[in-house]
């Protein structure tokens, strides 16, 4: 009988053993299939998702300005303009304007003049094609313009205005290569000087402006 139960014994521990060494190959052959996909799905976690946001975009262009005078007559100023735009969806952005256009003569009276702008407003984008969109804007700031009308047949009235100033305008734009693309935008800009009574009045000027554009960030909507 002892002899029996020391077999029996033995039995238990073996089956003990096998289910041991059997649970621990179970183990360790979960674990060889799975490292894999974990670590699949660690590499996946580590890649950033793609960017979402708005878009921003620079530009730098070649302006003329056509100035009414108070007077009467207009003046052509030459200069230059900057802008930055931010698109906030594919149908609507903000932009920011800074403008400076001069010339040497104003109306033939051996005076210089310019016209210094800064205006910012809301933009809005209705057609659009594969390279080629359409942008409308109204910005609204703040003009500097330095001038001079004739007062008398002999005396002319000349100086500095800054007031409230805003333009309305419409852009194509059309893309070249890579980031870059060209721009050309018209607007009607509302400025103030003064006339020969040395009574501030509002001007009505027309800008015509050809940018070369670089966008700093894609849309991602």
């Amino acid at each position: 009988m002892k002899h029996l139960a020391n077999r029996i014994k033995t039995e238990i521990q073996m089956l003990r053993s096998m289910d041991l060494r059997s649970a621990g190959g179970l183990l360790f052959l979960t674990l060889l299939l799975t490292a894999p996909l974990a670590a699949q799905n660690a590499m996946r976690g580590s890649v950033p998702a793609a960017g979402s946001g708005p878009a921003f975009d620079l530009s730098l262009g070649a302006t003329y300005l056509a100035m009414s005078a108070p007077t009467g007559g207009s003046a052509n100023l030459y200069g230059a303009d900057a802008s930055g735009v931010m698109d906030f969806s594919r149908f609507w952005g903000a932009a920011a304007d800074a403008g400076y256009v001069r010339t040497s003569d104003v109306l033939s009276l051996g005076h210089s003049g310019y016209v210094l702008t800064f205006m910012g407003g809301p933009v809005f984008y209705p057609l659009e094609g594969r390279n080629m969109r359409v942008s409308l804007r109204a910005l609204a700031g703040a003009g500097l313009v330095d001038s001079a009308v004739p007062q008398n047949s002999n005396y002319n009235l000349h100086g500095w205005v800054a007031r409230p100033s805003y333009a309305v305008g419409i852009g194509v734009q059309h893309a070249v290569t890579g980031p870059f693309a060209v721009r050309v935008d018209a607007d009607y800009l509302r400025t103030s000087f003064v006339d020969s009574t040395d009574t501030v009045t509002a001007q009505n000027n027309l800008r015509l402006t050809l940018s070369v554009v670089f966008h700093v960030r894609d849309r991602q909507f």
